[in-house]
C-alpha cells in the first residue's frame, strides 16, 4: 500500500513540474528584453570647410612694406597687415613666398605663387604684361640725400656724383633713363634696398633714388643720417601683381581692396606705418621714367 502511494506521488510531482515549464517559457517570453544601457551616439559635427590658399611672393627685405622684425624674425610690414586685412575680406589664408626682386615677376609667371604684394608700382609694361589691381597706396621716386652731404633737389645734382637703387625697381630703370638722356651719374645697383641705405649711410653712395614711402621711412627712424631732398620725379601707384590670364582672382582682389578702402582700414594700416594716409585719394594717373 505504502508503495503504491508512493508511486502515485511521484508521477502527481512529475505532472507538476511538467506544467510549471510552459509557463516558464511564456513568461521569459513575454518578459520586455533589458533596455541597452548605451545611447545612440551623435552625429559628428561638420568639419568647417578649408579655406583657399593663396600664395604670395614678396620681397621680404624691403621695409617698411615687407621686412622681418629683428628680435623675432617675424615678417612684418604695411604690406604684410595689408595682406591680413585683404585675406581675412577674402575669405581665404595667404601664404608667403619670400623672392629676390629681380626674379619675383618670373614666379608669377611661372605658377610659384598665385599673385605678388611687395609694393609693386603700376607702370604702363606691367599692366601689358600682367594683371594690375586698381591702385591701394599712393607712391612715386624721390632723391634721398645724406643728410650731412650735400642736399640734391633735382636731377641735374646729380650729375657726376654716385647714387644708389634697388636693381629691378623703377628707380634703377628711371637712373638709367637719366644716365641716357646725359646726367652723368655712377650707379651702384644693390640686391636689396636695406643694402642701399647702408651704403649711403656709410659714404660709399651719395644718393639714393627710391619710392617716397620707403624713403619716408628711413627717414623717421634715422633722421640724423638721410633727408628727402626732392619732390616726387614721378607718379606710382601701388598695387598687387598677377598672371594676365587670372581674371576670376583680379576681380575678387580689387572688390577686396575697395572694401577696406570705403571701410577705413586702409587709412588705418597707412596711419600706422607711415604716419600720415597714403591710401585713399589715390592719383591713378600714370608717370613714370623710362
Amino acid at each position: 500500500m505504502k508503495k503504491i502511494l508512493a508511486v502515485i506521488m511521484v508521477m502527481m510531482l512529475a505532472i507538476g513540474l511538467a506544467g510549471c515549464a510552459p509557463k516558464e517559457k511564456e513568461a521569459n517570453a513575454a518578459a520586455p528584453a533589458p533596455e541597452s544601457t548605451n545611447e545612440a551616439a551623435a552625429p559628428a559635427p561638420e568639419a568647417a570647410p578649408e579655406k583657399l590658399v593663396i600664395k604670395v611672393g614678396t620681397d621680404d627685405a624691403y621695409p617698411p612694406f615687407e621686412y622681418h622684425e629683428e628680435a623675432t624674425n617675424e615678417l612684418i610690414g604695411f604690406d604684410v597687415d595689408f595682406a591680413k586685412a585683404l585675406a581675412e575680406e577674402m575669405g581665404v589664408e595667404i601664404e608667403y613666398v619670400p623672392t629676390a626682386w629681380d626674379g619675383i615677376f618670373n614666379g608669377v609667371n611661372t605658377g610659384q605663387y598665385d599673385m605678388i604684394i611687395s609694393c609693386v608700382s603700376i607702370t604702363p609694361d606691367r599692366i601689358e604684361g600682367f594683371g594690375m589691381t586698381n591702385p591701394y597706396l599712393s607712391n612715386g621716386i624721390v632723391i634721398v640725400s645724406a643728410a650731412d652731404g650735400e642736399q640734391a633737389t633735382s636731377i641735374d645734382q646729380l650729375d657726376g656724383k654716385k647714387v644708389g637703387v634697388q636693381l629691378e625697381t623703377t628707380a634703377d630703370i628711371a637712373a638709367k633713363k637719366f644716365i641716357a638722356d646725359g646726367t652723368d651719374i655712377s650707379l651702384s645697383q644693390f640686391d636689396s634696398v636695406m643694402e642701399a641705405f647702408a651704403a649711403l649711410k656709410g659714404g660709399s653712395i651719395e644718393y639714393i633714388l627710391v619710392d617716397s614711402s620707403v624713403g619716408g621711412f628711413y627717414i623717421s627712424t634715422d633722421p640724423e643720417s638721410f633727408n628727402i631732398t626732392s619732390g616726387l620725379l614721378s607718379n606710382e601707384p601701388i598695387g598687387i601683381c598677377m598672371a594676365k590670364e587670372n581674371t576670376e582672382l583680379l576681380e575678387k582682389v580689387n572688390a577686396g581692396i575697395k572694401a577696406l578702402q570705403d571701410s577705413g582700414k586702409m587709412t588705418e594700416i597707412s596711419q600706422k606705418w607711415f604716419s600720415a594716409d597714403f591710401a585713399t585719394n589715390i592719383d591713378a594717373e600714370i608717370k613714370v621714367i623710362e
